[in-house]
């Protein structure tokens, strides 16, 4: 109940401040394990896909976000899970590959961090090893209109300015028998990191 009730509220605020566009949702999987994989440009962004979705989502969070008890607390509840990007983090993988088994929805932005210039940065391998792991497709998404109105270095987000706009492109189906592939897993990546692109770039 409690992620509900502030999902709906972050659509009344994106819908109220940024007139939020949800783009080609029709591509989105209505049942079965699922990734989401978007580019990241502000602290916004997974608000935006949480709200823009009919399925419930479940996101790896940098650890240090969940140092401030208030902010753990939120998190947890709207299925933040937290991951070391310091180091390769095992139990934050074992948690994803269970979230995607248990057939629901999971959130990466495989970039692996927020862009500071509004461009798509390289992405990590990571998702495609999970995808491929679990045999589950990535759902790209692409987030416009965020990086204007709260970029980094900003306190507090800048409002009715801009609008945003969260585009979904087609599942991108991955071979399940390419786990060691590595030639395989760096075409695929190239492949999703051109459909994000596409999806997050405006045509102004």
């Amino acid at each position: 109940m409690f992620y509900y009730v502030v999902k709906a509220i972050c659509w009344l605020i994106l819908k109220i401040f940024w007139r939020m566009e949800i783009i080609g949702i029709e591509n989105l999987p209505q049942s079965g394990g699922l990734i989401i994989a978007s580019n990241h440009v502000s602290y916004l962004d997974p608000a935006v896909l949480t709200a823009s979705l009919n399925r419930k989502i479940y996101f790896l969070t940098k650890k240090e976000v969940f140092k401030n008890n208030f902010i753990s607390f939120l998190l947890k509840n709207m299925n933040a899970l937290p991951i070391d990007r310091e180091k390769v983090d095992i139990l934050a993988f074992k948690k994803a590959i269970n979230i995607l088994r248990e057939e629901k929805v999971l959130g990466i932005f495989p970039e692996g961090t927020r862009s500071s210039n509004g461009e798509l940065q390289e992405l990590k391998l990571g998702t495609i090893k999970i995808a491929i792991k679990t045999g589950v497709p990535i759902l790209p998404a692409g987030i416009i209109g965020t990086h204007k109105i709260y970029p980094r270095g900003i306190k507090f987000p800048i409002l009715f300015k801009h609008k945003i706009i969260v585009k979904y492109g087609a599942p991108q189906y991955l071979d399940k028998s390419k786990s060691r592939d590595k030639v395989y897993q760096m075409e695929e990546l190239g492949l999703l990191g051109k459909k994000i692109k596409e999806l997050s770039t405006t045509n102004t």
